[in-house]
């Protein structure tokens, strides 16, 4: 879609001026063709995977021939008291890879457990990092390796593309939730309290080294859990491929993360100790992840960060439920893509318009939400609230996201007020 598409798409709205001027649209969009060429040719190093149930007990052999001597393992308190990690430590220290844990992850990780975390790794004399949980706790692991190889540097000096200026130690990660797609992200996302915004980071030399997909440590997860995570997988995949920046990697990723979503998350949610379930999922969240660091994402997970940090909602519901109101305000720019995400899950009739099929593959988000529990509304979400969550989301979405369509301030707390208006479609995630 071009300039000119967008600004006819901006005059024939009405009602929501002021508008996007026609230059910011020219700079927005020259911007994200750079970062678009850029994504082209840089070098995305791929992890080695460990992929089948109980792969995890193979890390400390690889490791060992790696020569990783006394890594960090980063996890939380929840994860350690389910003693999740136990095997995983034990397995090292039989290969005699001594292990210095911290368990001090929040559910949001902020600039201070990235501190306390260097702090840890600094004072054990650790020279390699393991990040064994969710997305939280490996864009944790992220920051504390960032910080150990530039320790004259703050996060917030970091912020944005490749500013993390000498490598972090490698990093191993061990999903145990099947969302974020953190360990195939050259991304990490932080909670900055004191300024009450969310950051990120971005650079290659974030990528791990290695990463395990391990069915077995997800087959205890809640299905609550399992709905947010996997539906943060699908909104990754979705605005990846709806998004301006596609490549052929990035779109055959998507889709089949997308495939694989359709199919087996339902059934990890109804039945979480079902391996091949868990298995599909996880690699549909790597998937995802491997997409969307190539392309970046949209504004359900700029509306999503600030949401979360402003009242702490987890980022997988943030955006189950704001992906289906930001899909419906950009289908006039992107008809044909969500058309092919709608033959992707077997939507399509013969006949149907790409219009009908976009709007079928709406609906679809909108059913699968009911179904996993995931209410329509957010009920923390107060008015005077509305206008400051759109500046913050459309501050971190102006330039970076190329998102199919652009919004103004306007369209977002349009958007905010939609959801905070909303009934409820299930109370099942506060059961």
């Amino acid at each position: 879609m071009t300039e000119k598409a967008d600004e006819q798409i901006h005059a024939r709205d009405r009602g929501q001026s002021p508008r996007l001027s026609s230059l910011s649209i020219v700079l927005i969009r020259s911007y994200q063709r750079l970062l678009h060429g850029l994504s082209l040719v840089l070098p995305f190093r791929r992890s080695r995977l460990l992929i089948a149930a109980g792969s995890c007990r193979d890390l400390s052999g690889v490791l060992q021939k790696k020569g990783w001597r006394r890594p960090l393992l980063v996890t939380d308190q929840h994860l350690m008291q389910l003693r999740l990690p136990q095997d995983l430590i034990a397995d090292l220290e039989r290969s005699r890879i001594p292990i210095t844990v911290f368990d001090q992850v929040p559910e949001n990780p902020t600039l201070a457990s990235v501190e306390l975390g260097f702090r840890r790794y600094r004072d054990a004399g650790c020279d390699s990092l393991i990040a064994c949980g969710g997305g939280s706790v490996i864009d944790c692991a992220k920051g504390i390796g960032a910080r150990v190889g530039n320790p004259w540097l703050t996060l917030r000096w970091m912020e944005g593309l490749f500013r993390v200026l000498l490598p972090p130690p490698p990093l191993a990660c061990v999903p145990t939730t099947a969302g974020s797609g953190s360990q195939a992200t050259i991304a990490a996302v932080f909670t900055d309290p004191e300024r009450g915004r969310k950051i990120a980071i971005a650079d290659l030399k974030l990528l791990p080294q290695v990463t395990v997909l391990d069915p077995e440590l997800m087959r205890g997860l809640p299905p609550t859990v399992t709905a947010a995570g996997g539906l943060d997988a699908l909104t990754h995949a979705v605005e990846s491929y709806i998004g301006r920046n596609g490549s052929a990697f990035s779109e055959r990723k998507a889709l089949s993360a997308l495939s694989r979503i359709a199919r087996w998350l339902p059934i990890a949610y109804q039945q979480g100790d079902d391996l091949e379930a868990r298995l599909q999922m996880a690699l549909a969240a790597h998937e995802a992840g491997e997409a969307f660091t190539r392309t970046n994402v949209g504004y359900a997970h700029a509306i999503a960060h600030a949401l979360g940090c402003e009242y702490g909602i987890t980022h997988g519901l943030a955006n189950a439920i704001v992906l289906p109101e930001v899909l419906r305000w950009s289908r006039p720019a992107c008809e044909r893509q969500l058309a092919d995400l709608a033959r992707t899950i077997d939507l399509d009739v013969v006949g149907l318009s790409n219009q009908q099929l976009a709007l079928q593959f709406i609906a679809w988000i909108e059913r699968l939400n009911r179904e996993l529990g995931i209410p329509a509304s957010i009920s923390q979400l107060r008015s005077q609230d509305v206008s400051s969550l759109s500046r913050g989301a459309l501050k971190e979405a102006r330039l970076a996201y190329p998102v199919p369509r652009l919004m103004n301030q306007k369209d977002c707390e349009a958007l905010l007020r939609r959801l905070q208006t909303e009934t409820t479609i299930s109370e099942g995630l506060s059961s």
